[in-house]
């Protein structure tokens, strides 16, 4: 390979130093000035009632608070929710889960800010909360009409086949636990403009919807993300933390910090979209599905977030790898009373796919087949036009080699045959092995969101200036090459 040729060749992450040495500067770690002041968010103690009265007097008298906001000191938009309304940053009149920011406060230090905030005196009318999927689907409590997709016919299917089996699958809410919790500092610059620094998946939105909160033109906030310690998903849409710092900021004219306490963190932020399938299915002797009917249900908590676009994608990615001839999915996206169910790594996808493994793993117990059998006649074919529940045509299709290759490079069989011998003569102690398939079946199904761009400015240095729309959280997006002997000797992000 050419010294000068870096295509492939393996580079350094661009700040592994910084990160294991502690130099690495995150939004908490940026300098200060003099007359910054420390946020803190007032929270709900209920997780479903009308709020009848908020007395925050002992609050604005506790030790060093600056400011106190509130709903009233929102000039426009009051709601963060990305592409649907429903997340106000402070209700008006209703609580909808535990932990709701219902005020924040400034004050001297972070401590003190904390403990301001505990002194609100605040009356509620109770009313009753929906927490689970079954609640809300027995009480029909839908953020959105459930969706359906139907392919041949198979309550007739399943009807005719030799075996038929019925069943539920549940996949559990999950917390994303990045290293670095939320975080916001916002300083207040000239002609009423803000320069925002937040731990955030998506500046650009941030940057609007404080906009939008202070009914502002987007080029008066200037939003920078430099790195995040960690994100999955659970700083795509909370902007939550980033709007009340900046509202804080606005009021009293300071630089403001505002980093949440990790249990606060954990109370008020979404979590991943715990998943409820219940299934009816027939199959032949060998396994094979003739006929598919699943009801797929998720928890979405109090607003729709991004939770029409992940049920969508688990909605498409219910047949993984497996071509099913017929096939019934009716989605329904559950409103309870908790925090907003946001974005998690795989985005819906992995529910899915799990929901129909869950199922292919039932019919291989049932028959008494290896699953790797059953998994392996349900693959779409090379010699058939596989046409997937949604319509699309599956062009190219290597399942079936990939799957080959690694039962014979992993020496799956002998294994199998091993671990099998072992159970049968240990009552208590147990082995196990899986091959599980994984197709990437769509993407996002908003179709710009499907490309990247970057603005590239090469100098007379030769040195380059890169622009790109990633945030970096860890996985090396702005990883540069740093040799001086080759034609790009720096880029600079």
């Amino acid at each position: 390979m050419s010294k000068e040729n870096y295509i492939n060749d393996v580079r350094p992450h661009d700040s592994a130093y910084k990160h294991v040495s502690g130099y690495a500067e995150y939004t908490d770690d940026i300098n200060e000035p003099k007359n910054t002041i420390y946020g803190a968010i007032g929270l709900s103690k209920k997780a479903h009632a009308i709020i009848k009265k908020i007395d925050l007097s002992d609050v604005k008298k506790s030790e060093g608070v600056i400011s106190v906001v509130t709903q009233s000191d929102i000039s426009g938009r009051n709601d963060v929710g990305p592409v649907f309304d429903g997340d106000p940053i402070f209700p008006d009149k209703k609580v909808e889960f535990f932990g709701q920011p219902l005020f924040a406060v400034a004050a001297t230090t972070t401590e003190l800010a904390r403990k301001a905030v505990l002194r609100a005196k605040i009356t509620y009318k109770d009313l009753k909360p929906v927490i689970t999927i079954k609640d809300a689907l027995n009480k029909k409590q839908f953020l959105f009409k459930p969706r359906k997709i139907k392919k041949g016919n198979p309550s007739k299917k399943i009807k005719n086949s030799k075996y038929n089996l019925k069943g539920n699958f549940t996949t559990g809410s999950q917390e994303h636990f990045y290293l670095e919790g939320q975080a916001a500092f916002v300083i207040p610059k000239e002609d009423d403009n803000f320069l925002v620094y937040s731990s955030t998946q998506h500046p650009s939105e941030t940057q609007q919807l404080i906009a939008k909160m202070f009914n502002q033109k987007s080029n008066s906030i200037n939003v920078e993300v430099r790195r995040i310690g960690g994100g999955f998903g659970g700083k795509e849409t909370n902007f939550m933390t980033a709007c009340i710092c900046a509202l804080l900021a606005k009021k009293t004219g300071q630089p403001v910090k505002l980093r949440l306490d990790r249990d606060d963190d954990i109370i008020l932020t979404g979590k991943r979209h715990e998943f409820l399938s219940e299934y009816e299915v027939g199959f032949n002797d060998e396994g094979i599905i003739e006929g598919l009917k699943i009801n797929l249900s998720s928890n979405c908590g109090m607003s729709p977030d991004l939770s029409a676009a992940i049920n969508e994608r688990a909605l498409l990615h219910i047949d993984n790898a497996y071509y099913i001839s017929d096939i019934e999915v009716t989605n329904n996206l559950c409103k309870t009373n908790i925090p907003t169910s946001t974005a998690f790594r795989g985005f819906g996808g992995n529910q899915g796919m799990m929901a129909i493994e869950n199922v292919i793993d039932n019919i291989s117990r049932y028959l008494k087949i290896d699953p790797i059998q059953v998994r392996k006649k349900n693959f779409y074919q090379k010699d058939k036009k596989n046409i997937t529940h949604y319509g699309m045509t599956i062009e190219d299709n290597v399942i079936n080699e990939i799957f080959k290759n690694l039962e014979n490079k992993s020496n799956y069989k002998k294994r199998y045959s091993e671990i099998k011998k072992f159970n049968e003569k240990n009552k208590f102690k147990k082995k196990g092995i899986a091959i599980t398939p994984v197709k990437f079946g769509i993407s996002f199904t908003t179709i710009h969101l499907n490309q990247a761009g970057a603005l590239v400015h090469i100098y007379t240095d030769g040195s380059v200036y890169l622009n790109h729309g990633g945030i970096e959280m860890g996985q090396g997006t702005h990883t540069k090459n740093s040799s001086t002997s080759g034609q790009f000797p720096g880029i600079t992000i």
